[in-house]
């Protein structure tokens, strides 16, 4: 009986054995899932907050008010609302309107057109602007070869 004994405690042994290491085996197991599923939150976490944070960036700027840094009425407009203002340059004209000093209808044209006024002489200019009674300056105009636009 002895025997069979020793071989009922030796096999109980080895199932025990063979337990022991399935259920560390499980447990190896849950414990690197967990491990996972805990890195996968803190990432998923830290992705909420930086998205968080692009939005209220985002909602920001969409709320400021654009002023130009001279334009008063803007920035009182904005203050009164309670916006945030963005400070932007005023949009360059593309090129400068070159005008005749006693040139009024150059000056006016650049002054609706938004544009800067550069005073020149009437040498600088490609295009004389005269009237179809203003015989001195159709004169000029062909004596210094410059084309003439006509202003009536």
């Amino acid at each position: 009986m002895s025997r069979r004994l020793l071989g009922g405690l030796f096999l109980t042994m080895f199932l025990f054995a063979g337990a022991v290491a399935q259920a560390q085996g499980i447990l190896d197991g849950l414990m690197d899932r967990a491990k996972g599923s805990a890195e996968r939150k803190a990432r998923d976490r830290v992705n909420q907050r930086i998205d968080q944070t692009i939005d209220k960036a985002i909602n920001k700027s969409e709320e400021a008010v654009q002023c130009v840094a001279t334009d008063q009425e803007c920035l009182k407009r904005a203050k009164e609302q309670g916006k945030p203002v963005t400070v932007v340059t005023a949009p360059a004209a593309a090129d400068p309107a070159k005008c005749v000093v006693t040139d009024t209808d150059c000056l006016k044209q650049a002054k609706v057109q938004g544009k800067k006024v550069e005073i020149v002489d009437e040498t600088e200019l490609d295009t004389l602007r005269c009237a179809t009674t203003d015989a001195d300056c159709l004169k000029r105009a062909k004596t210094m070869g410059k084309k003439v636009e006509l202003v009536d």
